[in-house]
């Protein structure tokens, strides 16, 4: 009997989940893996979203979103509203200022400990070349995949009348896959740059949440990866309408330093089920 290379094998079982041929990350060197990283770096300096469409072979998200399926009864539900502004401190505002809004956010939530050790999900998520490749988007010294039991992974289900109302991310860089989309709704929506850092600009996030202003609405078919810098820019995932199938989405964490975990309070707010108000930083 003939062995096979090992770094072949890899490769191989790598390209089940990616369409190497189309984004080869296990050869960023080359001239197509060059082309790839400047391209997606644009999308990113552009628009602060990367889409890579068929990102995901369409064999694996088959594969992906029924060992999510299996897991959906047990998701745990959050169902509470929250501040946009979730590190600040939001008191003393009047109450029809941007800081002062609560909005609802509503979904059901698999984290890391829920899912199979050797399933499709922790698969895909220990791929050294995927860490790799989100690295380069960013332009960091260095990535590695969080050490979080918990929200290393966190897969995002929405049935019909849920929302994940507008809010700003904490961090830029988040990395999504599209796995399933609800037949109506659920579409992501934001507003590129719409606050700075020494400008909040509360009148464009006001005219957001008055419906005034239009936000953007990217097409995002199952298989697709996205990186978004969402600190200054406005999103959400808009209400799921009627549908006979759950929005999936597949999320993955990373740190610049190892053996990061998230903040016990986190992980309590995704998997507690607690209603409990959101209300940013108290002091």
């Amino acid at each position: 009997m003939i062995s096979r290379n090992p770094a072949t094998l890899h490769t191989e079982r790598l390209d089940t989940y990616i369409d190497l041929d189309r984004y080869p990350i296990h050869d960023l060197g080359s001239k197509a893996g060059r082309a790839l990283i400047a391209d997606a770096q644009e999308m990113m300096e552009r628009d602060t979203l990367c889409l890579l469409e068929g990102f995901l072979r369409e064999a694996a998200v088959s594969d992906l979103s029924a060992e999510i399926g299996q897991l959906e009864a047990g998701a745990h539900r959050v169902d509470y509203p929250a501040t946009i502004y979730g590190w600040m401190n939001n008191a003393g505002f009047p109450p029809d200022h941007p800081r002062s809004q609560l909005l609802r956010r509503n979904c059901g939530v698999i984290s890391y400990d829920q899912l199979n050790a050797k399933g499709a999900c922790r698969e895909l998520y220990e791929f050294d070349e995927l860490t790799e490749f989100i690295r380069r988007l960013l332009g960091y010294d260095s990535l590695y995949r969080t050490a979080c039991p918990t929200l290393s992974i966190q897969v995002n289900i929405m049935d019909e009348g849920e929302i994940f109302d507008w809010h700003f991310d904490t961090n830029d860089g988040v990395v999504s896959f599209t796995i399933q989309n609800a037949d109506e709704g659920g579409g992501f929506e934001y507003v590129p740059m719409i606050r700075a850092e020494d400008d909040e600009n509360y009148a464009g996030v006001t005219r957001i949440l008055d419906g005034i202003d239009t936000p953007r609405r990217p097409e995002m078919s199952p298989g697709t990866l996205s990186l978004f810098l969402g600190r200054r820019s406005l999103h959400r995932s808009a209400p799921i309408q009627k549908t006979s199938k759950t929005r999936q989405s597949l999320l993955f964490s990373y740190d610049r330093k190892p053996g990061m975990l998230f903040p016990p309070e986190t992980c309590r707010r995704l998997t507690s089920g607690s209603p409990e108000p959101f209300l940013g930083r108290l002091s």
